[in-house]
């Protein structure tokens, strides 16, 4: 009798083992999609914001506030290689799912997610090379009938456009879809004779200042095909904020 029993209870422990096993699958299951879904798919492109050393290391700007994102978001960077126009179009296709120092328009808010909050605010610049005595930042007119190169789709395209109407400039913008590095590259060969980027710890030895054409905030943008990093992002972004609310002016600091 005991050990019939001792049999049914054996058989009980195992079935109720089986339950709850069972009801935890799915359980499991959802916590490891969800911890799969939380690797964000990030654009790279080597300029001021985005720099790898020869070492291999990865450092910028916008990396190091990615970092600082991830300590509050949980989120894993997978870095996606490219120019900054590609990677944009990336974005919009849902090839990628973030990108840092993104101007807003309505156009793009059509076809992308924004931050509420902004990564700061960045001067845009006509820069010359070093030596060039083609431009003078005194005489306005050196810049007619000279190249000026610029990143394709970019804010700072429409803004030159409307100020070289404004100063009556008469020049040839050449919209770029390389690397920064391979656009200073053609200011410094003689394949450009001015170039236009964000103010934004460049490369003294390599780009001189010449005239300013405007400003705006530049913010994180998340790709449409990810709707649910929009909220985290944001909130990652507010108790960053919250703690330190001079933290994107001290980001800017060299």
């Amino acid at each position: 009798m005991e050990k019939r029993i001792a049999k049914v209870n054996r058989y009980l422990v195992i079935v109720l083992c089986v339950a709850v096993l069972s009801a935890l699958v799915p359980h499991i299951r959802a916590h490891a999609e969800e911890t799969q879904q939380r690797v964000v798919r990030v654009g790279w492109y080597e300029s001021s914001f985005n720099k790898t050393e020869k070492s291999g290391k990865k450092t910028g700007y916008a990396y190091e506030y990615q970092l600082k994102l991830a300590s509050y978001s949980g989120w894993q960077y997978q870095y996606v290689s490219g120019s900054w126009p590609d990677l944009m179009q990336m974005l919009i296709n849902g090839d990628i799912d973030l990108m840092s120092d993104v101007s807003f328009t309505e156009e793009r808010a059509d076809k992308m997610l924004f931050s509420d909050l902004p990564m700061g605010t960045e001067d845009y610049y006509i820069f010359m090379a070093p030596g060039s005595s083609q431009i003078s930042a005194d005489d306005i007119t050196t810049l007619n009938g000279k190249k000026i190169g610029v990143n394709k789709g970019s804010v700072q395209a429409g803004m030159y456009r409307s100020w070289a109407q404004r100063n009556n400039v008469d020049a040839e913008l050449v919209e770029l879809t390389t690397s920064e590095n391979e656009s200073v590259n053609m200011l410094a060969s003689g394949k450009l004779d001015a170039y236009i980027t964000p103010n934004v710890h460049i490369d003294a030895s390599r780009l001189v200042p010449v005239f300013k054409i405007g400003y705006s905030d530049f913010y994180f943008a998340v790709s449409k095909s990810r709707p649910e990093l929009l909220s985290e992002l944001n909130a990652a972004m507010s108790r960053i904020h919250d703690e330190n609310p001079f933290f994107n002016q001290q980001m800017t600091q060299p």
